[in-house]
Parts: C-alpha cells; sequence; structure tokens
C-alpha cells in the first residue's frame, strides 16, 4: 500500500443543523467580523441583465459548531430563498440591469461564531456494518444527480474492486481515500471538475477529489454529499482573475474549500478531507481532517443541485458578456478565546470563491422559491 503523506497543497480555492451533530463543542469559541462585496462593472455598449441568483447573498449554515447571522447589508433585500439542499440566502434589492459604463456594489457584514470541536476516535473494532446505515439516508443521498453520476457503472466497478464484501463502512471509506490521494495529483481549476474527468486525467483540486469520492461512496450505497465553507489563516495571501479576468478575486487570510461529508456508523456525519491533510492511511486521513478547526467555516451543501454544469453556465454567461466582477472579503476577529483583546484583520477570499458565486447565480435561475 502506498503512503498518503505526498505533499497536500495548501488551498487557495475552494447541510442542515444536524450536519455536525455527533460532534461534541471542546474550546470557547472564536468570533469573527466577515465582510463580503460584490462590484459589478459592465464595460459594454449594451444593457445587461442579471439574474437573482447575481444578487444573491449565502446565509451559511448554522451547526453545532458554528452560527453565522447578518450584521448589516448594505441594500434592502426582497426575499430570502432556499434552494433544492437547503442553502439559505437573501436577494438584495436592485435595480437588475446594467447600463453600458454602470457600477453596481453591494456588501453584507456576518457575525460568525466558531468553536473547535473534539474529533471522534474512529476505531476498526467498534466501526459497524452497512446495516447499521439508515435507509431513508441511502434513498435521500445514493441516488444519480449532475455532479454525482453514479449511474456509470464505472464508479461501481473501480469503489466495488478496491473493498472486500465484509468490510465495515469505515474500511471501505478508508480504502477508497487511500485509492484517491495515491491517484490524484492535486491541480486547480477556475471550475469543478466532473468525476470521470478527474478519475481519467487522475488530477483535481479539493473538490474534484471530493466530488470523485462522494461519487464512488454513493456507488456502494454510503451517504455522502459536498460541502464547501471558507478558511480562516493570515498565511493566505493572493490576487488573481479567472473567467477571461471576468472574475476578480483578491485573497489575504481567506480561501475557499471543499471537503466530503460522509455517514459512518457509529459516528453518523464526518467530514472527509482530501486535500488539506497528511497522512499515512486512509483511516488516520479521516482521523485528521481540519474541519473540527474554528477556522473552517461550511457554507454551502451539494447534493441534488447540479453544481458543477450551474457553474459552468455562469461562467460561459460572464465571458460571453462585457460584464467583470470583483470580489472582496474582510475578516475581523473579533474575540479569540487564547486571547480576548486580539483584534486583527484578514482580507480577501480564494478564487474559488467563482464556484460559491456560481452556486448563488443559479439559484436565481431555480423555479422553485428558496
Amino acid at each position: 500500500m502506498n503512503q498518503l503523506n505526498k505533499s497536500r497543497t495548501l488551498i487557495t480555492i475552494i447541510l442542515t443543523l444536524n450536519l455536525l451533530s455527533p460532534l461534541v463543542l471542546a474550546k470557547a469559541p472564536t468570533v469573527y467580523e466577515y465582510t463580503l462585496e460584490y462590484k459589478f462593472e459592465n464595460r459594454g455598449n449594451t444593457d445587461f441583465t442579471l439574474t437573482e441568483g447575481d444578487v444573491a447573498f449565502p446565509l451559511f449554515i448554522n451547526t453545532t459548531g458554528t452560527t453565522v447571522k447578518i450584521n448589516e447589508i448594505s441594500r434592502e433585500y426582497r426575499t430570502e430563498v432556499m434552494d433544492t439542499d437547503g442553502n439559505k440566502g437573501v436577494i438584495v434589492d436592485i435595480d437588475l440591469t446594467l447600463s453600458p459604463g454602470e457600477e453596481e456594489s453591494y456588501t453584507i457584514t456576518y457575525q460568525i461564531t466558531s468553536s473547535e470541536l473534539a474529533v471522534p476516535e474512529f476505531d476498526l473494532s467498534t466501526a459497524e456494518g452497512f446495516d447499521a446505515i439508515p435507509s431513508e439516508l441511502v434513498d435521500e443521498y445514493c441516488f444519480p444527480t449532475e455532479t454525482f453520476p453514479i449511474d456509470d457503472p464505472m464508479f461501481y466497478d473501480i469503489a466495488s474492486g478496491l473493498v472486500d464484501v465484509d468490510d465495515t463502512v469505515l474500511e471501505t471509506v478508508s480504502n477508497l481515500v487511500e485509492y484517491i490521494v495515491d491517484e490524484t495529483t492535486y491541480c486547480n481549476y477556475e471550475t469543478p471538475q466532473y468525476p470521470n474527468s478527474t478519475l481519467a486525467n487522475q488530477l483535481g483540486d479539493c473538490d474534484d477529489q471530493s466530488i470523485l469520492l462522494i461519487t464512488m461512496l454513493r456507488s456502494l450505497d454510503i451517504p455522502a454529499y459536498l460541502q464547501v465553507g471558507i478558511y480562516v489563516h493570515n498565511a493566505i495571501n493572493d490576487q488573481d482573475s479567472s473567467w477571461d479576468d471576468h472574475l476578480i478575486n483578491e485573497a489575504d487570510g481567506v480561501a475557499w474549500h471543499g471537503w466530503a461529508m460522509v455517514y459512518i456508523p457509529p459516528w453518523g456525519w464526518v467530514p472527509v478531507d482530501l486535500t488539506m491533510t497528511n497522512a499515512d492511511s486512509g483511516l488516520e486521513l479521516i482521523q485528521s481532517a481540519p474541519e473540527y478547526n474554528s477556522n473552517i467555516i461550511p457554507v454551502l451543501n451539494v447534493s441534488e443541485q447540479p453544481y458543477i454544469g450551474g457553474t459552468l453556465e455562469t461562467r460561459d454567461r460572464y465571458i460571453n458578456s462585457t460584464v467583470y466582477v470583483t470580489v472582496s472579503d474582510t475578516v475581523k476577529v473579533t474575540y479569540a478565546a487564547d486571547n480576548p483583546l486580539q483584534n486583527y484583520l484578514l482580507l480577501g477570499l480564494g478564487a474559488a470563491l467563482l464556484i460559491a458565486i456560481g452556486l448563488m447565480f443559479h439559484y436565481g435561475n431555480k423555479n422553485k422559491a428558496y
């Protein structure tokens, strides 16, 4: 068995209340003030009509360890909305038509209270089998979607060949984790990749590798979904553009990240991070997931929605337009348990905000109410 301690690149890119319910709070929380600003510029000679999704702000996810509320928003918002995966947002009340030469910007400030969580003790001797997975979770998560095409028999054929019939769920997840980490090299893309591309090219970033893992797990009837969130760290300092320069991001202190949430009995839903952890085995990687730390904050859940197709559609819409989007973020730590007087600024967002933007853009294209 190959070791899993290959270098894992520190990513600069990238559902519900019961998401981390099996976990126990371990330390006093850190409180962040997080400000997100979007600016739209029409540099062309004709009008451009924004969608409602373009002017939607995410409302984050309140979990056992994280509570998020809006402190201030620069514009009135017209409605609160929800997508098929339960992600909530608000639609800003602005004129959706951008005239030639016009700029529109809006900001929102959140208060985020995030606690470090105790890590479960994953032990093969107490791990349970597939019969311990509730059938309703299999029904809810283990069917083909645009992002997780488990109807392609290739994923089941590969996944089933990596495990034994008597393996527990934990052993199965560990084996698939080892396979993907050993066979896939980290590569940063502008948009999320379909799992067959990640498998064929043996390349993918955090959410690409997670999507491949989730697809293989679902093919074996193990419930799993993708979670996307922000990672706060003062070592992050980057500025770049993507989507043929139609999307501009400044990152200094914050990046976007993606990981898998997997149902492993008897521990329930647990995070599995394939790219931000060094480990010598699949089991050790599961045990070492950084999502138990207070500086990783979940924002969006991806299970049913067309995460990849929606992002590609949004990218194409902007590339074929004369509108340019600038994203600016500021995180202010207002309280940290180790130093209550600490108060400093972290600026930025990773380039993978295009993924989150793509999802929020896609909200406006849905026919069902949020």
